[in-house]
């Protein structure tokens, strides 16, 4: 990368399903993620990208692990679930879900506070339609283009997978609707904004259409 590209910086992409056996909430795991994180950044990477799910509104045990990940790398990112769309719909999707899907504002500002650039889940909306689905979209960089201060960058994920386990978003959620809906954001948001792209997820998954669909309709 460094010589095909030299402008570009390089992350380590760092993360695990804390339900699969991470606590988190262990300060030995912690202090383990940490161990990683400096052995990993002595390889030449120049900053860490975390993406853990799923972390719960509030965690404070999330926010030390952020905070102490400064003490190794200078560029730190982090993977974000969904903003709470509408008051209440946090509460209701924890309860039938098992687990919190949304992020209070407050939380996601905190969060924001102690790293330089956050990518938005937004797929897995669970939308019937690519219309839906594109205006979630907007929904949700509308959000966070009012919460993410200009000095930090800011991501809107692109689903470039096509297994999402419900049959009706894989026809739904796409690379063209979430560009369609970060557009529309960023338009209605009405200021410049320069650290603001489109983070497509995955590019190991991604098809000739997704790329199609990234370099035509954003740029």
């Amino acid at each position: 990368m460094r010589k095909q590209l030299p402008a570009i910086r390089v992350s380590a992409w760092l993360g695990q399903a804390v339900k699969n056996g991470l606590d988190l909430d262990d300060p030995r795991s912690r202090e383990n993620v940490l161990a990683g994180v400096a052995a990993i950044m002595k390889q030449g990477y120049d900053g860490i990208h975390y993406n853990f799910e799923p972390i719960g509104d509030g965690d404070t045990e999330f926010l030390d692990l952020l905070d102490r990940t400064r003490q190794h790398t200078k560029l730190l990112s982090t993977s974000v679930p969904q903003i709470e769309p509408y008051a209440g719909m946090r509460l209701t999707a924890r309860t039938l879900l098992g687990h919190d899907k949304y992020w209070s504002e407050g939380y996601f500002g905190q969060v924001v506070d102690l790293v330089d650039q956050v990518a938005i889940m937004t797929y897995d909306s669970y939308t019937p339609t690519q219309s839906l689905y594109g205006g979630y979209v907007a929904r949700q960089a509308s959000l966070a283009l009012d919460l993410v201060p200009a000095s930090k960058a800011l991501y809107i994920g692109a689903p470039a997978y096509h297994d999402h386990g419900v049959p009706w978003l894989d026809n739904a959620e796409s690379v063209a609707m979430a560009a369609e809906g970060a557009r529309l954001a960023l338009t209605g948001h009405g200021s410049r904004r320069e650290l603001f792209g489109l983070a497509l997820y995955v590019d190991f998954a991604a098809t000739e259409e997704d790329w199609h669909e990234y370099m035509t309709l954003w740029r």
